[in-house]
C-alpha cells in the first residue's frame, strides 16, 4: 500500500516594497520635500488664456527693445547729420555786428578776430584765440562774442580811455597813454588830444606798456599815472605836466600860470587837483610862483618876488 509523503510546510513570502517616489530627495532635502507622483499626475494644465498672455508679454517686450534700438540709431544718424551740416558751408558766417569800436578799425577787429565772412564757419566764429587776439589790440580793454544762428556773429568791444600824454623821444610824436600805463597811440605832438603829460616815463609801442626812466622808479610812475588820471577837464586841455622831485614828491607844471603847483605824496589827488581848478578859477595864479597843495584844505600861495 502507498503511503503519500507529508507536503513541505509553504515558505512565507516577504513583504512587498512600497512604490518609490518619482523624484528622488536631493542632498539637502528630504523626502518630505519632493512632490510625490500622484501630486505630479494630479497638477493642473495651464490655461490657454495665461499662455497667450505670456506669449504676448514676450512679444511686447521685444518690440521694447526693437523700439530703443531704432531711437538709439536715430538718434546717431541726427547727430552725424547736424555734425556734418555744421562743418559744410550750409553756416558760413555771413555777418559781423561791431559794437563799440571808437578808435579800433572794424578791418583790425576782424582780422585779429580771423572773421571771414563767407569763409569762417559759425561753430569756429567764437574762441579763446579770437578773444586774445582782439584783447591784444592798443585800445580795447575786454572784448566778448556772440553767435546768433545761423549766420551772424556779435563782437562788443570795451575800449580804454585816454589818461594822459607821453614824449616819444624826440620823434615828433607823444604817446596816448591810459590809466596803467598802456600806450594807445602814437600821434603827433601839434595834433595831440587834451590830456595832462607824465614826464619820467618812456614811449614804447601801441600795445605795450611804458617804461619808468630814472630817477623815477616803478612805484613813482604809478604815482604820476594817477595824478593823470585824476586831472579835471579844464586842467587838462592845458596839458598840466607831473613830474616827480626829490624832496617835494609829485609836482606840476601849469604852463599857462606859469607857477610850479607842489602836490606831496599821493594822497588825495582828486581833491588836491580839484582845489587848484577851483583856485584857477579865481585867483590869477599867474601872480604866484608856488602853489603849495600838500595839504589841500589849506593851501599856500606864494607871490612873485616874495
Amino acid at each position: 500500500m502507498n503511503k503519500t509523503l507529508p507536503r513541505p510546510p509553504a515558505r512565507p513570502r516577504p513583504p512587498t516594497p512600497p512604490p518609490r517616489p518619482l523624484l528622488q530627495p536631493g542632498p539637502s532635502e528630504s523626502a518630505e520635500d519632493q512632490p510625490q507622483a500622484d501630486e505630479l499626475l494630479q497638477r493642473p494644465r495651464v490655461d490657454p488664456r495665461f499662455r497667450r498672455r505670456w506669449a504676448e508679454a514676450r512679444r511686447a517686450e521685444g518690440r521694447r527693445r526693437l523700439r530703443v534700438l531704432l531711437i538709439g540709431a536715430g538718434t546717431v544718424l541726427a547727430a552725424g547729420a547736424i555734425f556734418g551740416a555744421l562743418n559744410s558751408p550750409l553756416f558760413a558766417l555771413r555777418r559781423v555786428v561791431l559794437i563799440g569800436n571808437r578808435h579800433t578799425p572794424r578791418s583790425q577787429v576782424l582780422r585779429a578776430a580771423g572773421l571771414r565772412p563767407g569763409q569762417t564757419l559759425m561753430i569756429d566764429a567764437v574762441n579763446a584765440r579770437a578773444v586774445r587776439a582782439v584783447d591784444a589790440l592798443p585800445w580795447v580793454q575786454s572784448v566778448s562774442f556772440v553767435r546768433r544762428w545761423p549766420w551772424s556773429v556779435v563782437v562788443r568791444v570795451h575800449e580804454r580811455s585816454p589818461a594822459a600824454l607821453v614824449a616819444a623821444g624826440g620823434t615828433g610824436t607823444v604817446d596816448v597813454i591810459d590809466r596803467t600805463g598802456r600806450v594807445l597811440d602814437a600821434v603827433p605832438a601839434q595834433s595831440a588830444p587834451a590830456l595832462p603829460v607824465v614826464t619820467g616815463a618812456i614811449g614804447a609801442a601801441p600795445g605795450q606798456d611804458v617804461k619808468p626812466a630814472a630817477p623815477v622808479g616803478g612805484s613813482r610812475l604809478h604815482e604820476l599815472l594817477q595824478a593823470a588820471a585824476a586831472t579835471p577837464r579844464v586842467l587838462a586841455r592845458d596839458h598840466l605836466r607831473f613830474a616827480y622831485a626829490s624832496g617835494q614828491g609829485l609836482v606840476a607844471d601849469w604852463r599857462p600860470a606859469g607857477a610850479e603847483v607842489v602836490l606831496g605824496s599821493a594822497s588825495e589827488l582828486r581833491f588836491k587837483l580839484e582845489v587848484l581848478a577851483e583856485l584857477a578859477s579865481r585867483v590869477n595864479l599867474s601872480s604866484y610862483s608856488l602853489v603849495d597843495l600838500t595839504v589841500p584844505d589849506r593851501p599856500a600861495l606864494s607871490p612873485l618876488g616874495g
